[in-house]
């Protein structure tokens, strides 16, 4: 799309305006301009419609131009009276609705972030390219009452995997991804053969399990030394994934818990001449 081809949006009041204009025969030059400009919208449109694969993000900016910021609360301040007794009154209720204002402001503020790691965050991972095996830009669309082409979307869905080395290391997979032309459907790369669509490799649980309660290192270290290399994992990451492996030893520890209680038992049950005391110097139990 070349320069002429972008349109600018159009104020609905410049529209209305013109149209009074053409109405009482009065146009000026900047009407040129503005007949000019709404025409290559109108024909901008019409070819985007007929592509069929145009996002409604992009049609709201060709149609209302780009969203402007949040406006934020404004509360005039009351104006003070005359008399100096009256004055530190109106202060004092101008500032309740101010306050009152700015914690409704600060409350409707939404929260920053979703606690999760961007691919981007990932700047040491290594970087693995994923191509579809069966599909290739230009092949017909595969959905069956679909009969558009695929092309490649320069876009790939990126899915980052962490495994357990030295440090934590993380593969970066970047899967390609197709669409179709006409029913604009998404055909996204899979991953390499052996490789589960798990961030955490069991290795990395084990591992991180290991540096704290193996090794003793605290979580935050943890986090420190793997924000050097580029890959970075939280504190709080680093737990629920030792929970995770404390969960899945929880059988086995169970199992154990159990039968020492039942040799607890037997043990007790036997007499006191039975009971096994411990092992002799040449190997043989004492009793």
């Amino acid at each position: 799309m070349t320069e002429h081809d972008e349109p600018t949006s159009t104020n609905p009041s410049e529209i209305e305006a013109l149209i009074a204009r053409l109405k009482h025969g009065s146009l000026n030059n900047h009407d040129t301009l503005l007949v000019e400009r709404l025409l290559r919208l109108l024909l901008t449109l019409i070819r985007v419609v007929e592509q069929k694969n145009i996002s409604i993000s992009r049609l709201k900016r060709l149609l209302f131009g780009p969203g402007s910021d949040k406006r934020t609360v404004v509360v005039a301040t009351a104006p003070s009276n005359a008399s100096g007794n009256d004055a530190p009154s109106a202060t004092d209720e101008s500032s309740e609705p101010t306050a009152r204002a700015e914690s409704q402001v600060a409350e409707q503020t939404p929260r920053r972030g979703h606690g999760r790691q961007s691919a981007v965050a990932y700047p040491g991972a290594r970087r693995v390219a994923c191509i579809d095996p069966e599909l290739m830009p230009g092949d017909c669309c595969p959905s069956h009452p679909c009969c558009g082409h695929l092309y490649d979307t320069k876009a790939p869905a990126v899915f980052i995997r962490l495994e357990g080395r030295p440090v934590i290391a993380a593969t970066r997979y970047e899967q390609q991804v197709l669409r179709c032309s006409a029913c604009a459907e998404r055909f996204t790369a899979p991953l390499p053969e052996g490789v589960p669509a798990e961030k955490y490799d069991p290795t990395a649980d084990v591992s991180i399990a290991l540096y704290k309660y193996g090794a003793g290192m605290p979580f935050y270290r943890q986090a420190r030394l793997q924000a050097m290399v580029g890959v970075p994992l939280p504190e709080s990451v680093q737990y629920e994934r030792c929970a995770r492996v404390a969960e899945c030893a929880r059988p086995v520890y169970e199992e154990l818990d159990q039968f020492s209680l039942d040799c607890m038992e037997g043990h007790r049950a036997l007499p006191r001449g039975q009971r096994c005391r411990g092992v002799g110097p040449s190997g043989g139990v004492v009793v």
